[in-house]
């Protein structure tokens, strides 16, 4: 139902713009001329920032229509509720025959100067933007587009499994993780390919059992200097004996000989502790 005066008749009654964000919106209006005489409009809003109407006045022939577009600017911040305020005005009034958009002036509608001046008001409201058919498409094969890489990771999962440890396919185990959960198969799949816990202990204990190698020979090498270490002494000693039968022979200690024999046992001594 148009909203009407004496005029003309407003198509719609209410602007209705399909709001979305950062985007141009733009609704049509329909004047229709329902007299026998030539008559001029005039748009006007209460928020002229905010709106672009192409034309704003014009003139509509008798019994004839116009239209006329209401852009609304892109907006940056969605209003509460989608609740507006915004009011239009259409203004008309009889003119001569004619007569063109040029020769419109504001003064032919102002009621002061005699002019009878029928008006139509409009509100504004915002709606819910219709869903388009792609919008739809991609709604109804959502759950195909989500089975598909679903059970690609199952597949694969099932490949590593039997790659890891030849054992017989888990398809039941694993069609039993449900669909939707954004961690189950993916999950599952990370289990599968890490590393089984026999390899890991081989790997952490390998460095110890290299040591263990290298201990017989440690023994060897220091059984071998301790021998070397009591020849010495044995040869020591001997000399030592040696030395005390020549100093007897001579009846008496020489300082020499006290000296030698702190050496030597400061040697034995030295070798013994190691």
């Amino acid at each position: 139902m148009a909203a009407s005066c004496d005029l003309l008749d407003v198509d719609p009654p209410e602007l209705q713009f399909p709001f979305e964000l950062d985007k141009q919106i733009s609704c049509p209006l329909k004047m229709t001329n329902k007299t026998d005489r030539t008559v001029a409009f005039k748009v006007k809003t209460t928020s002229p920032k905010k709106y672009c109407v192409r034309p704003n006045n014009g003139v509509v022939l008798p019994r004839s229509t116009c239209q006329v577009v209401v852009t609304m600017q892109a907006q940056t911040v969605a209003p509460p509720d989608l609740q507006c305020k915004d009011k239009f005005l259409v203004q008309s009034v009889v003119v001569g025959d004619g007569l063109s958009a040029k020769d419109i002036t504001p003064q032919m509608f102002m009621k002061e100067e005699g002019n009878v001046v029928e008006e139509v008001r409009m509100r504004v409201a915002y709606v819910m933007p219709p869903e388009s058919s792609s919008e739809i498409a991609e709604e109804s094969d959502g759950p195909q587009r989500i089975l598909v890489p679903m059970q690609r990771t199952l597949d694969n999962g099932r490949s590593a499994l039997e790659l890891s440890s030849g054992s017989v396919s888990l398809r039941s185990a694993e069609l039993g993780t449900e669909v939707g959960s954004p961690t189950g198969p993916v999950g599952r799949t990370e289990e599968l390919l890490k590393p089984r816990g026999r390899a890991v202990e081989t790997r952490t204990y390998a460095g110890p059992g290299a040591q263990s190698l290298e201990l017989p020979a440690l023994i060897a090498k220091l059984t071998e200097e301790k021998d070397s270490a009591l020849e010495q002494n044995k040869k020591l000693r001997n000399e030592l004996e040696h030395v005390t039968r020549e100093a007897n022979k001579q009846g008496g200690f020489s300082l020499l000989f006290v000296l030698v024999a702190g050496l030597l046992s400061i040697i034995l001594g030295y070798l013994v502790k190691k």
